[in-house]
């Protein structure tokens, strides 16, 4: 299990990466809309009123297409031999468990809230008043976005540094420099397309 979980760019081929990695992002983006979660940013998750269906899987294609690109750049930059399908596979498979923060919305849960709490917070400030349980709620969801969002990067930079062969400090200013670039133009992207 431990293999699967943190090692799974050194044990498994690369057509089982891509195969895993396609379906995942495709039941994950049929997941997003059901539960109406945009994925509008490499590292972003937004919970919607109301959502089309291509869109969650539009914003996961675009965030794939960034990271993808820049950290397979910065890949080039620390081996020349670092190949696309191997950064490709990293990407898909590094967001697998980022999907999941899609389950805080539950019945409109979370769009819900944060609706609510725009709302009060943008037009009667004195009235904003959140229960204990909504407070439990925002806690909760924000621990687990974090340790997500940690895992996410985890995997990223593990299946770049399998491709790359990295070792040092270059790879990593070279990593953290791509992952912000690709928030960056995917956030763009999404913006002028949706």
């Amino acid at each position: 299990m431990k293999k699967i979980l943190f090692q799974a760019f050194n044990f498994y081929s690369e057509k089982r990466l891509l195969t895993i990695g396609l379906l995942g992002t495709i039941a994950a983006s049929l997941l997003g809309f059901v539960l109406h979660a945009r994925f509008d940013g490499v590292l972003d998750v937004h919970f919607v009123k109301s959502i089309k269906l291509y869109e969650p899987l539009l914003d996961n294609l675009i965030n794939i297409f960034s990271i993808t690109l820049f950290i397979f750049i910065a890949g080039k930059i620390v081996n020349s031999k670092t190949r696309l399908i191997d950064i490709l596979n990293a990407s898909l498979i590094a967001r697998l468990p980022y999907y999941l923060i899609s389950l805080a919305n539950i019945n409109g849960y979370m769009a819900d809230l944060s609706e609510r709490m725009l709302g009060l917070a943008t037009q009667q400030p004195e009235a904003l008043q959140i229960n204990p349980l909504d407070i439990t709620a925002i806690l909760i969801f924000a621990f687990a976005f974090l340790l997500l969002l940690i895992y996410y990067m985890y995997l990223l930079y593990k299946g770049y540094q399998v491709a790359t062969n990295a070792k040092g400090a270059l790879p990593i200013g070279l990593f953290v420099i791509a992952v912000i670039l690709a928030e960056v133009i995917s956030k763009l992207i999404i913006y002028f397309i949706a």
